[in-house]
């Protein structure tokens, strides 16, 4: 009886903000989109100049910011087309679930893997460039580099897990719920 209940306010909510979410759905596409299409072009963008006056000029640690950038372009752009395979899967019902949606979880955790590898490897030339150079606060410099990165990558990680993990759990239960109705 609950879920009868349940459905019917999804259903009811769903049809009541029927145009807005329409609308949800093809900005976020065309967002999506965009930003994947920005994240790949500056990837290449970077690759290019990187192979155009090597690695030495560009530095270490610009290189591992400028690919870390990319990265974070094309997660935002999947998840905008993520969200809105989700949103037409709700509002249409003869909608199948999308590539994006059905793999979500597997693109978060490969994002945060490839991210926290760039990450530690920038933190890694970044000790050893602050260890080479001449300075007094050497220790405070690199205590402070190190700590700060460790925790907006810990804390990336663990928003992105916990959205892997709910991703992973809803689906179903979305699906669930489709067939029902």
């Amino acid at each position: 009886m609950k879920l009868i209940k349940e459905n019917i306010t999804m259903n009811s909510f769903i049809e009541k903000n029927k145009k807005l979410l329409k609308f949800y759905h093809a900005a976020l596409r065309l967002s999506g989109w965009v930003l994947l299409t920005l994240g790949l072009g500056s990837g290449i963008f970077a690759l290019l100049i990187v192979r155009n006056i090597g690695i030495n000029k560009a530095g270490i640690t610009s290189l591992f910011e400028i690919s870390s950038q990319p990265l974070d372009f094309i997660l935002l752009g999947l998840l905008g087309l993520g969200i809105a395979q989700l949103i037409r899967f709700l509002v249409d019902d003869e909608c199948k679930l999308g590539f994006i949606l059905r793999h979500g979880s597997k693109f978060l955790y490969a994002y945060i893997i490839v991210i926290s590898l760039v990450t530690a490897i920038r933190i890694i030339f970044t000790i050893i460039y602050i260890m080479n150079s001449d300075g007094d606060d050497k220790l405070g410099l690199l205590f402070g580099i190190s700590i700060s990165s460790i925790v907006l990558i810990g804390a990336k990680a663990l928003i992105l897990i916990g959205l892997a993990q709910f991703l992973k759990r809803i689906i179903p239960v979305i699906e669930e719920h489709k067939s029902l109705v």
